[in-house]
């Protein structure tokens, strides 16, 4: 497939209904209450995606289950020149592939003279660290899914019927501050009371449960829920419980207005409202730098059950809400789910994983269903991520 503006939105596209809210067979969290139902409202979005095989988790977990052994892999300096060479605007680039077999193959680029960046902005990626946090606390029984709102945050719109799956999932109705012109042109760093100001301020945009919309007002809540169950600060919580467990000494959950040495910097390609918001802003929506290679492996370790229980993982992934106004992907727990068909019909692959994006940065990383490869792309500048990866990937679906 050429590296077109259509391959590139079928890279993009990270990507029959499942049960009812109440119905999903996981024994997860405290046996409590169930759902909240007044001032709840039943799904009527567009269908979900049909739910992945056990086999399918299993075949993911054996991927994941190998030693990784540094490699060098010409093919893979080959494929990232030649995505180099078709996005004049990227300013820095890092990658990162694991084959099935545990061999690993990472690299980083940059167009100006100097040193190479260690680390870079992965933005809305890190949801997925945000939300593995929450599922660690549902396994030990300190937090259960159908928790409500009001618990934490009784001031937010409908925070009696919100529950903390629907801010997982991004089916609260929330108001997203990210959305708010005002906002948006204030540079500098804003804390997430101020951004949690910004989206009660607005009227919620449907009942919860109803439908889906993708809202970083969902994480920052769930960022401050961390720090109330951890009693330490969100960055903190997830250092220990994510970044210390698994020896990833190349990523860093970044504290309020703290700088990330060997980081990359956001190379927006001219100046528009966002472009001068400080990089710790996202809080739990999306603060975290780090390598490619550090990335591979958090998504490794994600899938082979190492951070929460196999229960854990497929929970996660057990109901996929179409992407509306996103992308043709779907939306689980703090995971995406990628049907690269659904823009290009010639595309088999289905990738598990997230990708994210800011003013000057963008990143993506995925579990590549057809090679069982694990893949992670950022970038400063301007490019697609997503292409790289799937460019990248691409000799090993041969």
């Amino acid at each position: 497939m050429s590296f077109s503006r259509r391959a590139l939105l079928s890279a993009i596209a990270l990507a029959a209904p499942a049960p009812a809210f109440a119905q999903w067979p996981f024994g997860l969290g405290r046996r409590g209450s169930p759902p909240p139902k007044e001032g709840r409202a039943d799904y009527a979005g567009a269908p979900l995606r049909q739910q992945l095989g056990d086999w399918q988790f299993e075949i993911a977990k054996a991927a994941a289950a190998s030693r990784l052994q540094p490699v060098i892999r010409d093919v893979y300096e080959v494929r990232l020149n030649e995505a180099i060479g078709k996005m004049p605007g990227v300013r820095a680039i890092t990658a990162a592939v694991a084959e099935p077999n545990g061999s690993v193959w990472t690299q980083a680029w940059r167009a100006d003279p100097g040193p190479l960046p260690t680390r870079f902005h992965w933005a809305s990626v890190g949801k997925a660290y945000t939300a593995t946090a929450i599922m660690q606390m549902v396994e030990a029984g300190q937090l259960s899914l159908t928790d409500t709102l009001e618990r934490w945050a009784p001031s937010m719109p409908n925070a009696q019927w919100i529950t903390l799956e629907d801010l997982l999932a991004h089916t609260s109705g929330l108001y997203g501050f990210q959305a708010d012109d005002t906002l948006r042109a204030t540079p500098g760093y804003k804390t997430s009371e101020q951004l949690l100001a910004v989206a009660a301020a607005h009227p919620p945009l449907f009942p919860p449960g109803a439908n889906w919309s993708y809202s970083n007002t969902n994480y920052v809540l769930l960022g401050q829920i961390i720090e109330a169950v951890d009693g330490k600060p969100w960055h903190e919580a997830l250092a220990q419980r994510i970044a210390a467990r698994r020896d990833l000494d190349d990523t860093i959950f970044i504290a309020p207005q703290g700088r990330v040495d060997g980081l990359a910097p956001p190379a927006p390609s001219e100046a528009a409202p966002g472009t001068a918001d400080d990089i710790s802003t996202p809080y739990a929506a999306g603060a975290v730098a780090a390598s490619a290679l550090d990335m591979v492996r958090f998504w490794r370790d994600l899938l082979a059950d190492r951070l929460t229980g196999s229960e854990a993982t497929r929970r996660r992934f057990y109901r996929l809400y179409p992407m509306s106004g996103v992308g043709p992907g779907h939306y689980g727990l703090g995971v995406m789910v990628s049907d690269l068909s659904a823009v290009d019909p010639a595309a088999e692959d289905v990738w598990l994983g997230h990708s994210g994006g800011l003013p000057g940065a963008k990143a993506v990383v995925a579990y590549s269903m057809q090679t069982r490869a694990f893949v992670a792309v950022a970038l400063t500048g301007e490019g697609s991520p997503e292409a790289t990866a799937h460019l990248l990937l691409s000799d090993l679906r041969r």
